[in-house]
């Protein structure tokens, strides 16, 4: 990426100069982390972004206080994607377009300032009901340093790890637990109805084990990742509670990243980001690895996908006691992150990822995610439904019906694109 440096300590940022240097999910966030990158690396003391969605990382990253704490992030405003899609109403709204929207939204909103040298644009901008930073006649050539956070003594966490029979993964997200740089941690391994014999012998001798923190077994019976984390969130001792999976594996800073971001951005909840990789080993990096990057609050776009983020997100047990923890359902993580936002739950995420995410065949959501995401459908129309009249209560199932039909018929051509752009990506790195 170049960054192009203009009157004295002003840097634009140019979607033309930006160039992603490792694969992103949802790929309309690929620039964004990219841009987001190259200024962590830079001493940038202003980042103008002239594509509205660029600028998201980069403000994740002050909002939470992982990156960028001397460089004002400033977001020109020239050319709105929801106000060219009013302008030009379509019948369909791809979920690349309606994630554009969220994350220009999302990007104003936590910016520093914003340009906007169209009256018209700027009248329009004031009455989305957006919460909208200082209008800037110009960039400021100095950053604007965000002022240094009082931290409070770090609560105890607890982080419940979801297990049911998978004996191979096990050890590898329990070995990036011990290697946590947080300072107070307890560890809840919560079993969802295993019954092999690898298995009770497994739980058998990490309880037997001694472990960095306090580490307990619980059980429930058998009914899937909800029952198994609402078993575990309910046995905790800590004042938060974090979830990650029995494949999946912990950064080593992962507990710390999100207790900060959550501390310094005064959110309710700091979601985390995952690197999602293949393999049955311990991971490591690879040019096949993807980065998922949580929006936190999509507003429509969370009706028909998962733009909230995943289970691994740092809550307080009193919040998962109000919202009475997780669903059981194929979607439980999307169904929890989507009512707590729809209750005014503020939710933040550091840009960088916090675990590995380990994509198996056998996987529940890597095996048809179009299924799974359309069996849980009625369940998000509710959550959104709560907010309407009885008369309109109706209006999301139809809504997202509608919008997975759509997508069906459109989904054997984009299908046949996707292949033909994974060939071109297999030849060019051979």
């Amino acid at each position: 990426m170049t960054l192009e440096r203009e009157q004295g300590g002003v840097t634009f940022v140019r979607p033309e100069d930006v160039l992603a240097d490792i694969a992103v999910t949802p790929p309309y966030l690929a620039r964004s982390y990219a841009s987001y990158r190259a200024l962590r690396d830079s001493p940038v003391r202003t980042a103008v972004f002239l594509d509205m969605s660029d600028a998201y990382c980069s403000a994740r990253a002050r909002e939470t206080g992982t990156g960028l704490a001397a460089t004002s992030v400033v977001v020109d405003c020239r050319r709105p994607t929801l106000r060219a899609v009013a302008d030009e109403p379509q019948q369909f709204l791809s979920k690349n377009v309606l994630g554009r929207i969220a994350a220009e939204r999302l990007a104003l909103e936590l910016a520093d300032g914003y340009l906007c040298a169209d009256p018209e644009v700027d009248e329009w901008l004031r009455a989305t009901g957006w919460k909208l930073p200082p209008r800037l006649e110009q960039p400021p050539e100095s950053g604007d340093r965000r002022p240094e956070v009082t931290l409070p003594p770090a609560a105890t966490v607890s982080v419940v790890v979801s297990y049911h029979e998978r004996t191979e993964y096990l050890p590898f997200c329990l070995d990036g637990l011990a290697r946590q740089t947080y300072p107070r941690l307890e560890v809840v391994v919560a079993d969802g109805g295993s019954t092999s014999d690898a298995a009770r012998a497994q739980l058998a001798e990490i309880d037997r084990r001694s472990w960095p923190w306090p580490l307990r077994v619980v059980r429930s019976a058998a009914g899937g990742p909800a029952l198994s984390r609402n078993a575990g969130w309910s046995a905790a001792r800590g004042e938060l509670v974090t979830f990650v999976d029995d494949d999946d594996v912990p950064f080593d800073d992962m507990v710390e990243t999100l207790w900060r971001g959550r501390e310094v951005a005064r959110a309710d909840v700091a979601v985390g980001g995952a690197r999602l990789f293949r393999g049955e080993g311990p991971p490591a990096p690879s040019r096949d690895d993807v980065v998922r990057i949580p929006l936190c609050d999509p507003h429509e776009l969370g009706l028909v996908s998962n733009q909230y983020g995943g289970p691994v997100a740092l809550w307080p047990r009193a919040l998962l006691d109000r919202l009475e923890g997780f669903t059981p359902s194929a979607v439980e993580d999307w169904l929890l992150l989507a009512r707590a936002a729809q209750h005014g739950v503020r939710l933040t995420a550091p840009p960088d990822p916090v675990h590995w995410y380990r994509q198996t065949s056998s996987g529940r959501h890597s095996a048809d995610p179009v299924k799974m995401r359309d069996s849980g459908v009625a369940q998000l129309a509710g959550v959104f439904a709560e907010r309407l009249p009885d008369d309109l209560r109706l209006l999301p199932l139809l809504a997202a019906g509608a919008y997975a039909e759509l997508e069906r018929r459109a989904r054997p051509k984009r299908s046949r694109m996707q292949g033909l752009r994974s060939l071109v990506r297999r030849v060019a790195r051979r």
